[in-house]
């Protein structure tokens, strides 16, 4: 193979070359499900599988394609499929069309890529299971998902776990610069507020996705400041999503983060959002320092609640309430 398929995903060195050996060696699992958060380029990953296993490169991005009731897959050269999600969710109709594919006769391996393997229904499991335990000859099945705990058991037991982290900061500027060029200085404030999430990196540094960080510290000022703030924040984030919710989220963990920098004395250029350390800095009465870290733990449930697909204005309403008594409310 002269051609280095896995050099398109940035970060997870390790993932790579585990994936590389397992290739090389003849040694790759039937069937693996990639685990991690959304944007860290899981579906990625899959498809350099696919091209490597395939020997070329695939011919169209099927991670900007999408699934209806006449695609119900996307197939490439008779060799690797992919499925994705009809409306909300994966359905059994595609699985059923899908297996009628892969029980003529081929040459050589064939990948099938399942992306948001979550949304499956339970008739989609049970046959994916079925095909799992007896799986055609030659077949590799890549599931792809950001939330392995909604998996039947039956099926993650079935499949081998690859885990995907946030990329950090020098790999994520070294795979930037190599994929997209430029210099790594022009970078390295999207990689520093991105969290090592290579989708929201590449966002921040078009410019995007900075109203949730306005969004965040107005929470926090609201919180803060506001007579009634419970009142004045529910109809403020009236109507968001789960997404944005999650983003707003995240802003506020990293506005908290340099309250408790910056009361440790430390200077603001260590500040991940220096360019906010007047308005951080006129936060920080408001919070003791007994219970600014439980802040923290605090997003850290919403999040998780959001990801179980708890309604997000419960979700709201908890985070509210809870930052209200931290610094002495109801």
């Amino acid at each position: 193979m002269s051609q280095d398929y896995f050099d398109a995903v940035i970060g997870h060195e390790t993932v790579k070359a585990r994936l590389r050996r397992l290739i090389a060696e003849e040694r790759l699992p039937h069937a693996m499900i990639f685990a991690g958060p959304e944007g860290l380029g899981k579906a990625l990953m899959a498809r350099a599988v696919a091209e490597t296993i395939s020997d070329r490169p695939l011919l169209a991005d099927f991670t900007h394609l999408s699934c209806d009731a006449d695609t119900p897959f996307i197939e490439d050269g008779g060799t690797v499929f992919y499925l994705d999600v009809i409306g909300t969710m994966l359905r059994v109709d595609q699985f059923r069309q899908l297996q009628e594919k892969l029980m003529l006769r081929a040459s050589g391996s064939r990948v099938c890529i399942i992306n948001h393997v979550e949304t499956m229904n339970k008739e989609f499991a049970n046959r994916m299971l079925k095909t799992l335990e007896e799986p055609p000859e030659g077949v590799h099945f890549i599931l792809v998902t950001s939330q392995p705990d909604l998996l039947l058991p039956t099926i993650v037991s079935r499949c081998a776990i690859i885990s995907f982290e946030p990329v950090g900061d020098e790999e994520m500027l070294d795979g930037l610069v190599r994929q997209y060029g430029g210099t790594a200085e022009s970078y390295r404030q999207a990689v520093l507020w991105g969290g090592g999430n290579v989708a929201r990196v590449l966002a921040l540094k078009e410019g995007k996705g900075l109203e949730a960080l306005q969004q965040a510290l107005s929470f926090l000022q609201v919180m803060a400041r506001h007579a009634c703030p419970y009142a004045k924040w529910h109809s403020i984030s009236a109507g968001w999503t789960d997404q944005e919710s999650q983003e707003v989220f995240r802003w506020i963990q990293m506005l908290i983060r340099d309250m408790v920098v910056m009361r440790s004395g430390v200077p603001a250029g260590r500040l991940r959002l220096g360019q906010y350390a007047h308005e951080v800095s006129e936060l920080l009465p408001a919070w003791p320092d007994s219970c600014i870290f439980s802040l923290q733990h605090v997003l850290d449930e919403a999040g998780e609640a959001i990801l179980r697909h708890v309604n997000v204005r419960l979700v709201w309403d908890a985070v509210c309430i809870r930052f209200i008594r931290a610094k002495g409310g109801i």
